[in-house]
């Protein structure tokens, strides 16, 4: 396939002859006669491909290679060298060279060795477009100046320099913490690698080992064929570990691992590999919490909070809930091929004052309902159950607990003054003292949300503990679920878990 090519190589006789071979092939050929005219050499031919010599007189090239790389917009190297050496082979690829090539190498195998190189090249980029159109859409769910998105926005800017840096996002339900993974990945050097997400809560625990690192054949039952994980998968990308807090402690062990020594094992293997990928994790929950009642690693934490994201609840934000609430309206018009509707009076102030339980995602849903409900040119409080719930008095129901991590909210009009009435629900963390429920006097049946008092024995086993945990998650389940009527999206409300969250853990009990 035609493309772009650098020949990087102090070697006239050698660079000459190569690029007419090159050139006959139906590539654009550039040379460069040294190291320190590369970088302008790549800059002006903005190559697909760059055949790198190791042994220049000003720089050695694996040197150069690691200066050419951060400007390369995704071009592939080749090292080229008249001396092979197994050890510089290794270490080329492991800085990022696609291939290592002899210069005594046959024409026609050259030729191949390029010719891979720059499909591989052509893929890097498209992937790089489609990213730029994910970081656009992502963007869109940064609309507004409010000063919690002018903070975050800082915030992303400042990790994605950073390409080796473990980042921790933080942030309510909804409020939009893969976009901001997505932002960070997009906006690094990295942006021409893969992003791969992981969501801890949605895999088995007794398959996230094998998801993550991979499993060899024969390893267990079913493995009928060696297989990588997701970190390889990642390669020199991003690999993005959503819902990490509702990892089990086992795993967070290996995970702990992974991240010092930048090193896993397949399952069922003895091999060591190498992790060249950059870690984004993010969860709902509060980790210092979780530390607390020895549910989450302490020191897997720290080893998280290299660097700090929080996402802001969509109820601090201000003025931007319309600008949001514009947007997803054109956005839904455009979908269903219609002329995007004007929004009310009396939707625009109910858009304000309510408080967003479920954040961006809650709003977009919304949108999405009303777009739906009414085909006309205004969109009307009407078309919003909940918010027309919420003017007649309603509101969310009122639970305890501590306020899940996030940005403060400001205590403004109306936001402040909503949330001090009816403060959000924040996702309840699972109990480690048992609750059988309390026996009510008139019906005898249990009373929602009574708890024990009985304190825990210091001396009770971890199979003890892990049991009582089963069984007080069990109950909040089926409270929930009563209280909601059987309504699975209700229910995931109340006990702040996503709608999949939920599903999974009324399998695990048998609930379904």
């Amino acid at each position: 396939m035609a493309g772009r090519i650098l020949i990087v190589d102090d070697d006239d006789g050698f660079r000459r002859a190569l690029k007419r071979a090159l050139s006959h092939a139906g590539y654009d050929v550039s040379e460069c006669a040294s190291g320190a005219d590369a970088p302008r050499c790549l800059t002006e031919s903005d190559a697909d491909v760059v055949l790198l010599d190791y042994h220049l007189p000003d720089v050695n090239g694996l040197v150069l290679l690691d200066d050419l790389k951060a400007g390369a917009r995704g071009a592939a190297f080749l090292m080229v060298t008249a001396y092979p050496d197994l050890e510089v082979a290794v270490e080329a690829m492991r800085r990022g060279a696609f291939d290592y090539v002899p210069k005594g190498a046959e024409l026609r195998e050259l030729l191949m060795r390029v010719e891979r190189a720059a499909e591989v090249a052509s893929l890097r980029r498209r992937m790089v477009e489609a990213s730029q159109v994910t970081e656009k859409a992502a963007a869109d769910a940064l609309i507004g100046d409010s000063a919690p998105i002018v903070e975050l926005r800082k915030q992303i800017a400042a990790v994605a320099k950073g390409e080796d840096t473990t980042a921790l996002v933080l942030g309510e339900t909804g409020t939009g913490k893969g976009v901001v993974a997505r932002m960070i990945h997009a906006q690094s050097s990295r942006a021409y690698e893969p992003l791969v997400a992981v969501d801890c809560s949605t895999i088995p625990a007794n398959l996230v080992e094998s998801e993550l690192f991979g499993h060899e054949k024969g390893s267990f039952t079913g493995a009928t064929s060696s297989q990588q994980g997701r970190v390889e998968a990642a390669g020199r990308g991003t690999l993005f570990l959503d819902e990490i807090g509702e990892l089990e402690l086992p795993m967070q062990t290996k995970l702990l691992r992974l991240l010092e020594e930048k090193e896993f094992t397949r399952v069922g293997s003895t091999r060591a590999r190498k992790m060249t990928a950059r870690v984004i994790a993010a969860t709902n929950r509060d980790l210092s919490r979780a530390v607390e009642e020895g549910r989450f690693r302490a020191d897997l934490r720290y080893r998280l909070e290299v660097f700090v994201v929080q996402t802001p609840p969509l109820r601090g934000r201000g003025d931007d809930i319309l600008g949001l609430a514009a947007h997803f309206v054109r956005d839904r018009a455009r979908a269903l091929g219609r002329r995007a509707p004007e929004l009310g009076p009396k939707l625009l102030q109910a858009l304000l004052n309510y408080a967003y339980p479920g954040n961006v995602r809650e709003l977009r849903n919304m949108v999405e309902q009303a777009m739906l409900l009414n085909g006309g040119e205004l969109l009307a409080l009407e078309d919003f159950p909940v918010l027309s719930r919420v003017a007649t008095g309603w509101s969310p129901e009122r639970r305890d607990g501590p306020a899940p991590v996030s940005f403060s909210d400001p205590v403004t009009q109306p936001y402040g003054r909503l949330q001090r009435e009816s403060p959000l629900p924040p996702p309840p963390a699972p109990m480690r003292t048992p609750a059988p429920p309390a026996a009510s006097e008139a019906s005898g049946e249990a009373t929602p949300g009574a708890r024990s008092t009985t304190p825990e024995d210091p001396n009770e086993s971890i199979e003890a503990i892990r049991s009582r945990a089963r069984s007080e998650q069990r109950r909040q389940l089926i409270d929930a679920l009563k209280r909601s009527e059987g309504n699975v999206t209700a229910a995931s409300r109340l006990l702040g878990l996503s709608r999949y969250q939920l599903i999974r853990r009324i399998k695990k009990h048998g609930l379904s």
